[in-house]
């Protein structure tokens, strides 16, 4: 009986401490939101590279903390000054957002970061092909309110898609 006892205060602790968890996630995404704008705004992806390694570190099975991480080294690369290095980096991380958005395709966040990324690499870089598809997925977690939670977030990616339209002569701006 003890034994049996002993099962069920461990499943208890387990669903405790996963509730527990699943509750602080909103406002620990929050925070890597807040990060990406910083870097985003300032240019500099430095104190969000470091903070996403660490996330990664704690939770190495989080693809949302991998892309995090993988849009903060990407935007260290377009910081970099040697163009070798700028490329040995972008080459390196890439194909791990790539990985990310193949686990979650339908993220408005990790879709976001990736079209952040494809409106500032070179064109010669070749990564642009997504840009349509990755602003369907934003336009419509704006739609589906999937940061109404987060309204500084929301109101920086209808920016974004308002900056996306200008830039690219959209003559039918609906944000």
């Amino acid at each position: 009986m003890s034994g049996t006892l002993r099962w069920v205060w461990t499943v208890l602790g387990i669903v405790s401490w996963s509730l527990a968890f699943s509750q602080s996630s909103p406002s620990v995404l929050a925070e890597w939101r807040a990060l990406y704008r910083q870097a985003a705004l300032s240019q500099s992806a430095g104190p969000m590279a470091q903070s996403m390694a660490m996330a990664c570190e704690q939770q190495p099975s989080n693809d949302q903390a991998l892309g995090f991480h993988a849009v903060a080294e990407l935007m260290l690369a377009e910081e970099t000054w040697n163009p070798m290095d700028k490329l040995q980096r972008f080459n390196e991380w890439k194909p791990v957002l790539e990985g990310v958005l193949s686990e979650l395709p339908n993220d408005p966040d990790m879709a976001l970061l990736r079209l952040g990324v494809q409106e500032h690499v070179p064109l010669f870089l070749d990564y642009h092909d997504d840009m349509p598809r990755d602003r369907a997925v934003v336009e419509q977690g704006i739609d589906s309110n999937h940061w109404a939670e987060d309204p500084e977030h929301q109101l920086f990616v209808q920016e974004f898609l308002l900056s996306l339209k200008a830039t690219h002569n959209d003559p039918n701006p609906k944000r």
